[in-house]
């Protein structure tokens, strides 16, 4: 069974403002979306990065702790959790889902009005993770709550954005692949870099033969380079069905050439 893995990088934008009030809102949708060569095997997500940019107008703002000479790192510990927990604040839960319905919290940050500054940034991956992504699996959720501590929910004024990025990793047995669609194609080749195929998820086998008088140099990649890749020498052929989805180039050695060959997805 040949495996085949795909990546899908998506960005995380989620607005949070006065009509909101306290609901949990998932700040995205951990579905598979696209066809895919071959039997699905696995599907996992993975948050690579979460942050929450929070302005917070409608509370009074909140001086920076007065620390003293006097002040050990434990007394300076606690006068910060004294003005970040004990000041009038909104806050922001953090929850996770294996479905749709059921949260479970795991999260919470006090969101403050900080004098002289109209903003701040937390990392929520912090709440999570001391790992560099959260991984989620191909059911999991990320919610978030603004909860009313005493001072309100948010309101005119009060904003909050959770923005960050995950990806999906996709897993399938290429072996299982039908092949529906073929291509036959032909190409002049320059002693320049030229494109033969462009990126095709769903390619299964693919076939070239040098019709030219010239060698080519085939190039898994946009850019094809002398003496590197893949020769063609005139009259030979090269063909592969292990996985490759990727764009496909070609440059002839002395003068332009000429490839062929037959693309099935």
């Amino acid at each position: 069974m040949a495996i085949s893995l795909f990546n899908k990088a998506k960005t995380i934008v989620k607005s949070l403002d006065s009509t909101t009030g306290q609901l949990i809102i998932p700040v995205f949708a951990n579905t598979l979306i696209g066809n895919y060569p071959g039997q699905l095997i696995s599907v996992n997500a993975f948050v690579k990065n979460l942050k929450a940019h929070a302005k917070i107008s409608s509370l009074a703002p909140v001086k920076l702790p007065n620390f003293t000479l006097e002040d050990s790192e434990t007394d300076k510990l606690y006068k910060t959790l004294d003005i970040e927990w004990g000041s009038a604040r909104k806050q922001l839960n953090l929850y996770i889902s294996d479905n749709d319905t059921d949260w479970y919290q795991v999260g919470a940050i006090s969101l403050l009005n900080p004098s002289g500054y109209p903003y701040r940034i937390y990392n929520l991956m912090d709440l999570v993770t001391d790992n560099l992504a959260i991984e989620l699996g191909e059911n999991g959720r990320i919610g978030v709550q603004v909860q009313d501590v005493g001072y309100g929910a948010l309101q005119a004024g009060d904003s909050i954005t959770i923005h960050g990025s995950y990806v999906q990793e996709i897993a399938v047995d290429s072996d299982s692949a039908v092949i529906q669609n073929t291509m036959d194609f032909e190409e002049l080749v320059d002693t320049e870099s030229t494109t033969i195929l462009g990126a095709n998820p769903l390619r299964k086998y693919v076939a070239f033969t040098n019709n030219g008088e010239h060698s080519i140099y085939l190039n898994l990649g946009v850019t094809a380079s002398l003496g590197q890749g893949i020769l063609l020498t005139p009259a030979g052929s090269f063909d592969f069905d292990k996985p490759y989805f990727g764009v496909i180039s070609a440059i002839a050695l002395d003068d332009i050439s000429s490839i062929s060959g037959i693309e099935c997805s």
